[in-house]
C-alpha cells in the first residue's frame, strides 16, 4: 500500500511539474532594467550663484519592465512598462526653488506586435511617431550636451541687466528644441526597415487634444566614411476652440567618421498657436562637432532659438561636454554651457552652467 501511495504521489508530482513547466514556457517574461542619473549642477545668472544636486533630465532616473516572445509563427508580441522616478529634476530647479520633491511618473505603458514582413504596431502610451526626430546624435556625448539644451537649467530665469531682477523669461521658454510630441496614448505603425530606411505614423490623444505624427528614419554604414543616422518628422496637435493648430516640422542628422570625428545638426520650425488663424514661427537650430577616442568623447555645441517665447527673441547656447565610458553600463560626464538672450528694448545677463555627474544602468 505504501509503495502504491509513493508511486501515486510521484506521478502526481511529475504531472504538476510538467504542467507548471509548460505554463511557464508559454508565459511572456519581462525583465527589470533601468538607470540612476545624478549630477551636481552649478549655476551663475550674473547676480546669484547656486549649486544644485539634481537628477539629469536629459536621461533621468527610471526603471522598466520589458519583454517579448513569439506569439505565433512569424509574429512577436511585447510589452514595455516604464516609470520615471526623479528627485530634484534638473530642468525644474530655480534660484528661488533649489529642490523639488521626488515624483513617480508613467513614461511607457505599451504593447506591440511585430511581423518581419509587415512591420510593427504599437498600442498604448509611448513615443509619438516623430518624437526624437531632432535628437539624433551618435557623437557619444548625448548624456551631457545633446540638442535637449533646456534639460539642464531650463527653469532658470534670465536677469534684467539694468535692475538685476529676475525676469519671466526662462531658458526652457526661449530655446526649446521643439521635438514633436512625447509619450501619450496613441496607436503607432512602424514599417519594416528597407536599406536602412523606415517610416512611422501615429495618432492619439495628449492633454485631451488629438495628435497626428509622421516621420522617416535612416541608419546605415558608409564604409570608410563611418556611420550616418538621420530623421525627419512632422507633428500636428489640435488646440482648444479659437486657436490655430500647433504644428512642428524638422529633423536631425548625425555623422560619425571612422577617425572619431562627428558632426550633428538639428532643426525645427513650430507654428506656435496664438489665436484664430494666428501663429508665431518659433525656430530652433543646433550644431555639434565631436570627437571619440577610445572610451572618451568630447563635443562642442551651439544652439539658437528664435521667436519662441516672444517675437524678436534671439536666444543662444554655447557649450562643451565630455563623457568617459569605462564600461557599457557606466558613464561619467562633465559639461559647461553659457545661455544668452537678446530681446528688443531689454538687456539680460548671461546664465552659465557647469555640470558633473554619472549615469549607471542596471
Amino acid at each position: 500500500m505504501e509503495n502504491r501511495r509513493t508511486r501515486l504521489a510521484a506521478a502526481v508530482g511529475t504531472a504538476l511539474l510538467a504542467f507548471g513547466g509548460g505554463a511557464q514556457a508559454q508565459a511572456l517574461e519581462a525583465k527589470v532594467s533601468g538607470q540612476i542619473n545624478r549630477a551636481i549642477m552649478y549655476a551663475d545668472d550674473g547676480v546669484q550663484k547656486k549649486t544644485f544636486n539634481v537628477d539629469n533630465e536629459i536621461s533621468g532616473t527610471r526603471f522598466r519592465f520589458a519583454g517579448n516572445a513569439t506569439m505565433s509563427p512569424g509574429v512577436r508580441a511585447g510589452v514595455l512598462l516604464e516609470f520615471d522616478f526623479q528627485s530634484n529634476e534638473s530642468q525644474l530647479v530655480t534660484m528661488a526653488v533649489p529642490s523639488t520633491a521626488a515624483s513617480l511618473v508613467e513614461r511607457h505603458m505599451d504593447v506591440w506586435f511585430e511581423h518581419a514582413s509587415f512591420g510593427k504596431l504599437h498600442l498604448g502610451q509611448g513615443d509619438g511617431a516623430a518624437n526624437g526626430g531632432v535628437e539624433v546624435d551618435i557623437s557619444g556625448t548625448g548624456i551631457i550636451n545633446p540638442s535637449l539644451v533646456t534639460d539642464l537649467g531650463g527653469g532658470l530665469a534670465f536677469r534684467n541687466s539694468a535692475t538685476g531682477a529676475l525676469s519671466t523669461a526662462t531658458i526652457g521658454a526661449v530655446i526649446n528644441q521643439q521635438d514633436f510630441e512625447s509619450r501619450y496614448d496613441r496607436v503607432m505603425y512602424v514599417t519594416p526597415t528597407f536599406g536602412g530606411f523606415r517610416a512611422q505614423v501615429s495618432n492619439g490623444t495628449k492633454d485631451n487634444l488629438n495628435v497626428v505624427e509622421g516621420s522617416a528614419w535612416y541608419s546605415g554604414k558608409l564604409g570608410a566614411l563611418g556611420d550616418l543616422v538621420a530623421a525627419i518628422g512632422y507633428s500636428k496637435q489640435a488646440q482648444a476652440a479659437g486657436f490655430a493648430k500647433d504644428e512642428v516640422t524638422g529633423g536631425s542628422v548625425s555623422w560619425l567618421h571612422t577617425s572619431g570625428v562627428s558632426l550633428t545638426y538639428g532643426h525645427t520650425t513650430r507654428d506656435i498657436p496664438l489665436g484664430v488663424d494666428l501663429t508665431r514661427d518659433g525656430k530652433f537650430d543646433y550644431v555639434k562637432v565631436g570627437y571619440k577616442f577610445g572610451r572618451h568623447a568630447v563635443g562642442v555645441d551651439y544652439a539658437i532659438g528664435k521667436d519662441q517665447a516672444a517675437a524678436g527673441d534671439d536666444a543662444k547656447m554655447y557649450g562643451i561636454g565630455y563623457v568617459y565610458s569605462p564600461i557599457g553600463w557606466a558613464e561619467i560626464y562633465a559639461g559647461y554651457k553659457i545661455h544668452s538672450l537678446d530681446r528688443p528694448a531689454t538687456a539680460f545677463e548671461d546664465i552659465a552652467l557647469f555640470t558633473i555627474g554619472t549615469r549607471l544602468k542596471f
